[in-house]
């Protein structure tokens, strides 16, 4: 790809020339417009739109070098020669396009262009943050690029419901739809998905408040092959979403719900269908209890990730239960769970043999027991370990952790019973792990201030 790329700045630079020179006598003096042309005739005819590179290499050499470059360098190609604009603006050379440089200037106008250039080979198209592409532009979009596969419209607040109606009525081969942001959508345009759209796999609705759990049930009944589905900060959504469509969740493998409305009922109901789910994300749903972790034990045995920051009504009573059942779990972010306590982390060092990611920032009453249990039995799997404002962890809790040769990441902002002094030391030991830490500076004594002999004291050491 490197080189490709370099061979087509050099083509560029050597197109350049050659416009450069039909310009110039041979001595590099300017001439007149009609000198220039008899010069032209004379002199130049070789290179006359079928200049040296274009001779050298055949047509299909050019159009494979091209299909290396980004979007900004198949345009300046375009501009060196017809041939290279033939070639640059190749639909072939236009399967993936990523707009989001160019989010402020992008129009409706360019995206039909677009749209009308690649036709069925567009493949990839993001939009993320063009905020002034509209329905309209994406009707035309969809007509003309029905093989399109991935679609990104995060946050194009003014895409509406009407777009993904025409999505759903042309673009059958659709896999993964990310509408993150996009306000405006309502359960319309699940319905209009879930029609069409069939062979899904990965959505975002994240922060779409007008979905509501009708609109995810009908969106699950209909695309059996949704595997992935992120829908943070959803309001619309309530604690029953999951009921009455267990049997359709399945297939589903990670899920997100960040700060929804999400309680012991709404991970009942998933626990009971969702046994496949290897990644779950309730970071901020702190209406949920240990009968929560008790049903995931029950029914997602496969959980590989689990983020349950700020879930403060979770205790050592759950963890323990899901860490038995949950042997395949390899991260873990309890941040905030401030009930927990040594008996946790042992439990899951000694139960989950893959364990390399736990984050356990704010969780008070941890003591260097749980390292010195992870060091027992994760020494070798342990990669990122966040230890934020855990007070007491000491200096001997730090100095255990050089062991772990996979370590490459440790937070420790805030813990006030670990020295400057032991991190110092740590980082001797070990300048691989980038360590984040924070020691406030040292208060400087008070001194008395003294204002010149026989004069008035300073105005700005009086404010001091």
């Amino acid at each position: 790809r490197d080189w490709a790329e370099s061979l087509a700045v050099a083509c560029v630079s050597m197109e350049a020339s050659t416009s450069t020179a039909r310009r110039k006598r041979p001595s590099g003096q300017m001439i007149s417009a009609k000198q220039n042309q008899t010069y032209l005739i004379t002199s130049l005819a070789p290179y006359e739109d079928g200049s040296l590179i274009n001779r050298t290499l055949p047509k299909e050499l050019i159009l494979r070098i091209f299909s290396y470059l980004d979007i900004i360098s198949l345009c300046r190609s375009a501009q060196a020669c017809r041939l290279w604009s033939q070639l640059a603006l190749d639909g072939s050379n236009w399967q993936s396009i990523d707009l989001f440089t160019f989010q402020k200037h992008i129009k409706s106008n360019v995206l039909d262009s677009i749209a009308r250039r690649c036709g069925g080979f567009l493949k990839e198209l993001s939009l993320k943050g063009c905020e002034n592409i509209h329905d309209s532009a994406l009707r035309s979009f969809t007509a003309k690029c029905a093989n399109i596969e991935y679609l990104s419209l995060h946050k194009c607040k003014r895409v509406t419901d009407t777009t993904c109606d025409n999505l759903g009525r042309h673009c059958h081969k659709l896999l993964t739809l990310n509408l993150d942001n996009c306000t405006a959508i309502t359960d319309r345009s699940l319905r209009s998905i879930a029609d069409g759209c069939r062979m899904l796999e990965t959505l975002n609705i994240s922060w779409c408040d007008n979905v509501t759990d009708r609109g995810i049930q009908l969106l699950l009944q209909c695309c059996p092959l949704l595997s992935t589905l992120i829908m943070r900060g959803c309001d619309g959504l309530t604690e029953r979403v999951f009921e009455g469509v267990e049997s359709s969740l399945k297939e589903l493998r990670v899920l997100n719900m960040q700060q929804c409305y999400v309680t012991d009922i709404t991970v009942g109901c998933l626990s009971e269908g969702a046994v496949n789910l290897q990644s779950l994300n309730l970071a901020g749903c702190n209406l949920i209890s240990d009968h929560s972790l008790q049903a995931l034990g029950r029914g997602c045995r496969q959980l590989v990730t689990l983020e349950l920051a700020a879930c403060s009504a979770l205790s050592d009573s759950g963890f323990t239960h899901l860490g038995r059942a949950c042997t395949k779990l390899e991260r873990i972010d309890l941040e905030d769970c401030t009930n927990i306590t040594d008996s946790t982390v042992i439990c899951f060092s000694m139960n989950c043999p893959k364990l390399g990611n736990l984050g356990l920032s704010h969780c008070e009453q941890l003591t260097d027991a749980s390292i010195t249990s992870l060091i027992a039995n994760q020494r070798e799997i342990l990669e990122v370990l966040e230890l934020d404002n855990c007070p007491n962890i000491t200096d001997a809790g730090l100095s255990q952790l050089k062991v772990c040769s996979k370590l490459r990441r440790l937070d420790l902002y805030d813990c006030q019973n670990v020295s400057k002094d032991a991190v110092c030391r740590f980082r001797t030991q070990r300048p691989g792990v980038e360590v984040h830490a924070y020691f406030a500076p040292l208060t400087p004594p008070a001194t008395a201030v003294h204002g010149r002999q026989g004069g008035p004291i300073c105005r700005c050491c009086s404010i001091l």
